[in-house]
């Protein structure tokens, strides 16, 4: 009887592990959709550089704040499952109240984009550590980053197209812009609605959690203090900090102060996504050969010198051409950086885990926004503009955080260590090939753990 039900939940996991593919590209596109027209559409709008911040950032203050209530939220439901498809059926209908807006007087146009926008991430951001840890537990171990970083290149393929085909879209229409962002907008809750369904179709894997697993916030704070993860979080809160002091006024200074049009815009907010989408998989087999940690601090390196080359020079070939290395960096860390959680916290503690960072990556970037918002109309200007010295804050607050975490942080599993030779290549590489997709590994035992058996560094799992 126990064969029996191991090969149905291998099948169940095969076709969770298939079906989350497909979902990720529907939701990856939706998420993209806001990403990346929010900020327009609130310009259009007539919204002001602190509004702008506003933007940003209050949604994430909100966001840290519903992280640490996460948890205990969840314990209501008894599937994760069936929380992450409600959730995102909710989500995609507070797209809605978002087009409405355009309707209302102006003087509360831009009040009300906001508070709805801040609803929709916070719905959103409920759903993210749950979605990871009932991901994390369904993907076998040894395969870990290589999926996830296919996965993601899949979702970063699919969005890519459709956001540069809605630039296109919202260029051609400037005469009637507003209907060009319901056309966008109305299209993301369709496909968000899609995401809902596939997900009630996945494996939900049970997970037992004991009143021994519960830890509270300021526990957690309390262990950050000497624990390894906890000094992960503050690295991670710190970068976040420093790349939301730029990044809510790229988009603000492309579109108004050197007055690109929607589609350049879109060209150069999207060509990261681009540049990075074939390294996806590489970077999650690089995360498992040579640890997460390994990644992140390459990646950090290149996000640091990112915001101080938009100070060389205005052309648009220019902008388009150091999106390269910052399109290859972000691929990476951010795939590495939660990797990095699936590694140090056990399943029973990872909800709690991620929420916890979540709160403290939201809420860093929430003070980055709104200080940035504060100080826009203020700090001298740069070469005639007051943006670029805050491109300049921002990059050297990237390298201080850098340097100051750079050896605090520790790798949690057994790697190699990493060398430039010719072998350790031939590992990496063969992820391209077409028969090492991320469907044919799965068929491997799930409980199989074939990590690699040269250990470097192994310290206990603070959580």
């Amino acid at each position: 009887m126990n064969t029996k039900n191991n090969s149905i939940q291998k099948v169940k996991i095969r076709k969770t592990l298939k079906m989350s593919i497909f979902e990720g590209s529907f939701s990856g596109i939706s998420a993209s959709i806001f990403e990346y027209f929010i900020r327009p559409l609130a310009l259009f709008l007539n919204a002001n550089l602190f509004q702008i911040g506003i933007l940003s950032s209050f949604p994430q203050l909100l966001i840290s704040v519903t992280q640490l209530y996460l948890p205990d939220f969840l314990k209501r439901f008894k599937s994760r499952r069936n929380f992450v498809a409600l959730c995102a059926l909710i989500q995609a209908f507070m797209v809605i109240p978002i087009i409405l807006v355009h309707y209302v007087p102006k003087n509360v146009q831009i009040p009300l984009l906001i508070s709805f926008y801040c609803l929709y991430a916070i719905i959103g951001s409920m759903i993210v550590p749950v979605w990871a840890s009932l991901m994390s537990d369904i993907v076998p171990k040894r395969i870990k980053g290589l999926y996830f970083g296919r996965r993601a290149m899949v979702i970063g393929v699919s969005s890519l197209i459709v956001v540069l085909f809605i630039g296109y879209l919202l260029q051609v229409s400037l005469q009637k812009v507003f209907w060009g962002f319901v056309v966008i907008f109305t299209f993301a809750c369709v496909l968000r609605i899609i995401s809902s369904f596939i997900l009630m179709r996945h494996y939900d894997a049970p997970l037992h959690i004991k009143p021994e697993h519960h830890f509270s916030f300021f526990q957690f704070l309390k262990r950050s203090k000497t624990g390894n993860f906890g000094k992960y979080v503050f690295f991670v809160s710190a970068m976040s900090f420093s790349v939301f002091i730029a990044s809510p006024y790229f988009s603000v200074y492309m579109l108004k102060r050197i007055h690109f049009g929607y589609v350049e815009y879109t060209i150069i907010s999207v060509s990261p996504l681009l540049f990075g989408l074939l390294l996806k998989p590489v970077w999650g087999r690089i995360g498992d050969k040579f640890g997460n940690l390994f990644v992140i601090r390459v990646c950090s390196l290149v996000i640091a010198l990112v915001p101080a080359a938009w100070l060389v020079s205005k052309n648009f070939y220019w902008l388009l051409l150091i999106q390269v290395p910052s399109g290859l960096a972000w691929s990476g860390f951010n795939l590495c950086t939660l990797n990095f959680i699936y590694d140090s916290a056990i399943p029973e503690k990872r909800v709690r885990c991620i929420s916890y960072f979540n709160t403290m990556y939201t809420f860093s970037a929430c003070a980055g926004a709104f200080l940035s918002g504060l100080l826009a109309n203020y700090v001298p200007e740069l070469w005639g503009e007051r943006l670029l010295s805050i491109f300049a804050i921002s990059a050297i607050l990237r390298g201080v955080t850098l340097l100051f975490f750079y050896n605090r942080v520790k790798e949690v599993k057994r790697v190699r260590p990493f060398k430039l030779e010719k072998e350790y290549f031939k590992e990496i590489i063969p992820v391209f090939r077409p028969n090492r997709g991320y469907i044919r590994p799965v068929s491997v035992d799930i409980d199989q753990d074939t990590s690699c058996p040269v250990k470097t560094h192994n310290p206990k799992k603070s959580l």
